[in-house]
């Protein structure tokens, strides 16, 4: 996807949050989620960040709508969030937001280690 196809695929999850969050039955996995994104500080018209940011607000915010879909629908699986979680840190990782990483207490995961040391090994 290129960077405006990302854009405008934020803005729609953030449409779609908006109108979930209105519902005020959320959980605190919901509520989790949603502090992690405004965490990042990265909203759809922000042109200037990196496709990666852009991807990792899509994937906390489109495991928001899975962990609410989960907790209300039956054939939604519920470990779907929490692997859309994990993708939003790698990509964090990729961009080496560590100190957000650091606020979420992500580096501490021992599958977030591996994973930078893989992304380091990469680079190397």
């Amino acid at each position: 996807m290129d960077k405006e196809q990302l854009m405008k695929l934020h803005q729609f999850f953030v449409y779609v949050v908006k109108e979930i969050s209105e519902d005020n039955n959320l959980n605190k996995d919901c509520d989790e989620l949603l502090k992690l994104y405004e965490m990042l500080d990265i909203r759809p018209h922000h042109i200037h960040r990196l496709k990666n940011e852009q991807k990792a607000a899509i994937l906390l915010l489109s495991a928001y709508v899975a962990k609410f879909l989960a907790n209300n629908l039956d054939n939604v699986p519920e470990n779907l969030s929490k692997k859309l979680k994990e993708n939003a840190i790698k990509h964090l990782i990729i961009c080496k937001k560590e100190d957000i990483l650091k606020k979420i207490g992500a580096l501490e995961n021992d599958d977030v280690k591996i994973e930078k040391e893989n992304e380091e090994k990469i680079k190397e």
